[in-house]
């Protein structure tokens, strides 16, 4: 059982911060690398389980671990994206851009009170403005090629991120619509232009994760022919 560092968050928040890995399930091991972690130097922890063991849930509540998150994660083969609901030729769309550099901006303008259903905003530990910055970096950074293959977006309303976690799989990191403008099909369009561009670089299927009490989110991959993969529960501790 060990705890590792998330370097890039403990830079970007200014505080040391890590994940606890499951090894063993003995409370002694937790208290242990806690307390270890604790004299390191870490402010924060978590914890990613994808299996709902109750014994396991339980033994980190014991040691003042919370529930930060629920996650689910949807996919769906690129094939039968299109199969469902049609080809890019097939249906009429909005203009939709590859972003560069002089969009980041506005991307970032978008993205604001978009995601606030996140861990990050609702995370006693993080503060609003904190997280709006994360969403702001992270938006910079899918743009710029570090966390994302490429951004689509479409003026003043929405955008997507995409992401080749192999050879033959891809995953959305990000998409958001105005709110204003939620149910009027830019959701849709985006994810149709991101599935034909994982198709065209030979990925066969594609991942989104949500988190369980979108349930506006939920639905809307439901409907497009998405189905459940697999969920995760994140517990946080404060040091």
């Amino acid at each position: 059982m060990v705890i590792k560092e998330l370097s890039w968050d403990s830079s970007f928040f200014k505080k040391k911060m890590g994940e606890l890995i499951i090894t063993s399930q003995k409370a002694f091991s937790i208290k242990a690398v806690v307390d270890k972690a604790r004299d390191d130097g870490f402010k924060y922890v978590i914890c990613r389980i994808r299996t709902q063991q109750t014994s396991l849930i339980r033994l980190l509540e014991s040691f003042s671990f919370y529930l930060s998150d629920v996650g689910l994660t949807w996919a769906i083969e690129t094939d039968k994206f299109i199969l469902k609901n049609g080809d890019k030729n097939s249906q009429p769309r909005p203009p939709i851009k590859v972003a560069i550099d002089k969009d980041i901006p506005v991307l970032q303008e978008i993205s604001e009170s978009l995601f606030i259903e996140s861990r990050f905003y609702n995370d006693p530990f993080f503060s609003k403005e904190e997280a709006d910055r994360l969403y702001r970096a992270w938006i910079d950074n899918s743009v710029k090629g570090n966390v994302a293959d490429i951004v689509f977006f479409i003026p003043d309303i929405g955008f997507i991120t995409c992401k080749k976690s192999s050879s033959s799989s891809g995953e959305i990191p990000l998409i958001g619509v105005k709110k204003e403008l939620i149910g009027k099909g830019f959701g849709k369009s985006l994810i149709r232009e991101a599935i034909l561009w994982f198709k065209t670089h030979g990925i066969i299927s594609v991942s989104v994760r949500t988190q369980m009490q979108n349930v506006r989110a939920m639905n809307f991959y439901a409907r497009l022919g998405f189905h459940i993969k697999e969920y995760d529960l994140v517990f946080a501790k404060v040091l």
